[in-house]
């Protein structure tokens, strides 16, 4: 069950949440499917290096102790800055990477590396352990602060905070607009607030870059999208894909019926919403069953759906999932990525 439920997680907000040795920074995707996704039609603005060095100097400065509510509705006190950090969502990780000094990540999660899925693979080398959040382990690395999913086993942060271990829970953001709020409260606690907005800004210049290309498009002249998980689900409202979709130039019309989450896909509601691009992932969690390539060739040769104009005109695509699952600032790389692969011209 827990297996399940982490694959669910994974195949649509995984962040489940970026650059070289945690210093100099490098928005080039630090994995062969983000630096392939970026080509000359754009001009690339690199993020912002790290802001502080090893002293913590920043020209924000944050005053401690600092008392703040976390997603669990508990307030924390952060006594001073931390030094010892165990961050376990994916999409904190690859912000702590960008905002903070190496030496104040302690641990990270696993999927720090794993290039499907990992905007920091090169960057989380020789930074902090890896571990998955296990109460034994962590008490061992003793933390000054852990970073938690607001969806985490709440028996274990019960037990970490009964052993006077900091637990911050956070709030998966499920579009763009929470990725700066949250980059903007881990600026705040790692007293890097400095780095925070110049992330923000930076994510800003990206998003506007896309959108100039896309000025020229008519309200009539946006593509409808839809993507189709290993799994058969859909994203509706209230999701990373329907934000990024937009931003895109591109309309969802699951997102438009009032679905919200990530509803089953039946045959059926494909061929009624007839969109003229499907979204496959190109990362799939658990291999064994299918993979991108299966499952985009299973659309194309059903017969059912072989009057859908995805599958007429051959628009079923794969973006880097990296991009298109980051619960961080990467995810404006996935608005570009999607508006260059649904309008081609206008990046050329």
């Amino acid at each position: 069950m827990k297996i399940k439920i982490l694959s669910l997680f994974m195949v649509f907000v995984l962040a489940a949440g970026l650059f070289a040795g945690c210093g100099q920074a490098d928005i080039s995707g630090n994995s062969a499917a983000g630096t392939a996704a970026q080509s000359a039609a754009l001009s690339t603005t690199a993020a912002p290096g790290t802001a502080t060095d090893s002293t913590g100097i920043d020209s924000k400065a944050v005053r401690y102790p600092l008392t703040l509510k976390d997603a669990s509705g508990t307030s924390v006190t952060i006594a001073a800055k931390p030094v010892k950090i165990a961050a376990f969502p994916l999409g904190v990780c690859e912000m702590l990477i960008s905002l903070t000094d190496k030496s104040q990540i302690a641990a990270m999660t696993y999927f720090a590396e794993d290039q499907g899925v990992s905007n920091i693979t090169d960057a989380a080398r020789g930074v902090g352990q890896r571990m998955d959040f296990n109460a034994e382990k962590i008490l061992a690395l003793q933390p000054d602060l852990v970073l938690a999913d607001a969806w985490s086993d709440a028996n274990i942060i019960k037990q970490l905070r009964d052993s006077n271990i900091n637990v911050f829970v956070l709030k998966t953001p499920s579009n763009i607009d929470q990725e700066k709020e949250m980059l903007k409260l881990l600026g705040d606690i790692t007293d890097n607030a400095g780095k925070a907005e110049e992330l923000a800004n930076w994510m800003d210049q990206k998003l506007k870059s896309v959108s100039d290309r896309l000025s020229v498009l008519k309200e009539e002249e946006k593509l409808s999208i839809i993507d189709y998980s290993e799994m058969g689900s859909t994203s509706g409202k209230d999701t990373n894909f329907d934000d990024i979709v937009t931003r895109a130039g591109l309309t969802n019309p699951v997102s438009k019926e009032g679905l919200t989450g990530w509803p089953q896909l039946s045959k059926e509601m494909i061929v009624k919403y007839d969109p003229d691009i499907i979204s496959v992932p190109s990362w799939f969690y658990d291999t064994s069953k299918a993979t991108p390539e299966s499952l985009t060739k299973s659309i194309r040769e059903d017969k059912s759906l072989a009057g859908v104009k995805a599958v007429k005109n051959n628009r079923i695509i794969s973006v880097p999932y990296n991009h298109l699952s980051a619960t961080s600032h990467y995810s404006v790389l996935a608005v570009e990525d999607m508006a260059k692969a649904a309008y081609p011209d206008l990046f050329k």
